[in-house]
């Protein structure tokens, strides 16, 4: 199996292949999503992610919260897929491939229960390199999580879900969001990513996904997720600077959170590099981002954190997720 994983690392494509809009109407559950955060240490925080899916309507994310200000935020979620990387007044376009993305929502959000206008203009820029998830992934970690599983026709086929293209890259958010009438400066630390692949949230049970950038320009992903056919799988990577990734082998276990929708507010976990140095992760949130996927099959709490990795301070957004009341199939 460890060979399998092994052989099937990469994708050849070009940049400006990865960084284009991939539709395949031919397969269900297929999607393509774009995703940013970008963070503040003023408070300043946003999420914006464009999911655009090949059988049903796109997923629609714009969140802004304003130092000393409530969260305002797009509502409803899903939206008809308009032309190009574009649905429910939220719209991407690559400027350069690799490097420059432009951010625009113009619409309503909702704050305190009230509707409130919007417009956003921001640039994500970035000298880093893209971190390729292929990479990301340890191939033995990997293939022990399948090994573990009896084989079969079906399971070959869920597994289509996890061989999705994915990579993120770290960079810096500028620009401006006018809510209400008063215009917001953006300056920020972000990260962004982009995967296509098929997507089911019905088979999601539970996930972490901690992505921060350090005050030494260290950036770092760890991810940890179970679905109803694997798991639990283990991804990520730290960066030093625009440098090489160092692949995430291992993760503290879902278990120091508590049970699933338990959400703390400190949390400490071990991050396990490939070479098996052990990096201390400790972070805390202060507010979140909240969205229930496909009618509350899954859901979806964004901390907005401050991290320490290695006693070094950074900003960036804890994710965790879980199979909601929704999810038939988690009751």
């Amino acid at each position: 199996m460890t060979a399998l994983v092994s052989a099937r690392r990469g994708h050849g494509s070009s940049t400006a292949q990865l960084e284009s809009l991939h539709l395949r109407p031919e397969a269900p559950g297929y999607n393509d999503s774009s995703y940013l955060w970008g963070r503040g240490s003023d408070g300043t925080a946003l999420v914006a992610r464009l999911s655009i899916r090949t059988h049903a309507k796109s997923e629609v994310w714009f969140s802004f919260r304003a130092p000393g200000q409530p969260i305002a935020a797009v509502e409803p979620p899903l939206h008809p897929h308009d032309e190009g990387m574009a649905a429910g007044g939220l719209r991407l376009d690559v400027l350069e491939p690799g490097k420059r993305w432009r951010i625009e929502y113009s619409g309503p959000l909702r704050r305190d229960g009230r509707s409130i206008d919007c417009e956003a203009s921001l640039q994500f820029r970035s000298d880093h390199a893209l971190v390729d998830f292929s990479h990301a992934v340890a191939p033995a970690t990997l293939a022990r999580a399948l090994a573990a599983q009896p084989w079969s026709r079906r399971f070959f086929e869920q597994l289509e879900e996890i061989r999705t293209i994915h990579y993120e890259q770290a960079g810096r958010l500028t620009g401006t969001i006018t809510l209400g009438g008063h215009e917001h400066a953006i300056d920020v630390p972000s990260l962004r990513d982009h995967s296509f692949g098929r997507r089911r949230w019905s088979s999601w049970r539970r996930h972490f996904w901690f992505t921060g950038l350090c005050e030494d320009g260290r950036s770092f992903n760890a991810t940890r997720i179970r679905y109803d056919f694997v798991g639990p799988l283990v991804a990520g990577f730290l960066q030093s600077g625009g440098g090489e990734p160092v692949a995430i082998e291992e993760t503290s276990p879902f278990e120091i959170f508590g049970a699933p929708g338990q959400v703390p507010r400190t949390a400490e976990l071990w991050l396990t590099a490939r070479g098996g140095r052990r990096h201390r992760l400790v972070l805390t949130t202060d507010g979140a981002f909240e969205f229930a996927m496909d009618d509350g099959a899954y859901v979806i709490h964004e901390g907005i954190a401050t991290f320490e990795l290695d006693g070094v301070p950074g900003v960036g957004i804890a994710e965790l997720g879980w199979a909601g009341q929704g999810n038939a199939e988690s009751r």
